[in-house]
């Protein structure tokens, strides 16, 4: 089993992003329904061409023994091809400026093909799966500040 660990501080306040991304999340685990996601995966485009996996999603609240923060359990399988099935929680959590907050993502995943996919998976497979995780958290924290400015200025 490989361990996956990736966060991205965001500019927008933690109790703000909380907020957000309970609602972005509960609308599309609405029904508690599996959903078809589109993973960029971490790898260099090739002559521009983004390389990408559907993977068939699921969410759902998980506890949080301090309950302080609100984690989603997610569960993730490729809809086709030896890729790996990833179990983990993406999280929002405090940072030390009231401003901004951090989006959390850890989990871990198995490898496929037995011994073949380990050895893939130390030579490139993790370092694929980490810069997925971070493609992942960019196009999810982008969403979430997007939609705090839009509120912001909506003020004003």
């Amino acid at each position: 089993m490989a361990k996956l660990y990736q966060r991205r501080y965001l500019n927008c306040p933690y109790n703000r992003a909380r907020e957000l991304l309970g609602a972005a999340v509960e609308n599309a685990a609405d029904g508690g329904e599996e959903r078809l996601l589109r993973l960029t995966l971490g790898v260099p485009a090739v002559d521009g061409v983004e390389i990408s996996k559907n993977v068939v999603v699921s969410v759902r609240r998980a506890s949080d023994p301090a309950h302080f923060d609100q984690p989603w359990q997610l569960h993730w399988e490729p809809v086709s091809g030896p890729y790996p099935v990833f179990d983990g929680t993406l999280t929002i959590r405090a940072d030390e400026d009231y401003t901004t907050s951090i989006l959390e993502l850890q989990g871990a995943y198995e490898p496929p093909l037995g011994l073949v996919g380990v050895a893939f998976d130390s030579m490139l497979g993790s370092r694929i799966a980490h810069e997925t995780a971070r493609e992942l958290l960019q196009r999810i924290g982008d969403m979430l500040e997007s939609q705090y400015r839009a509120a912001e200025e909506a003020k004003h």
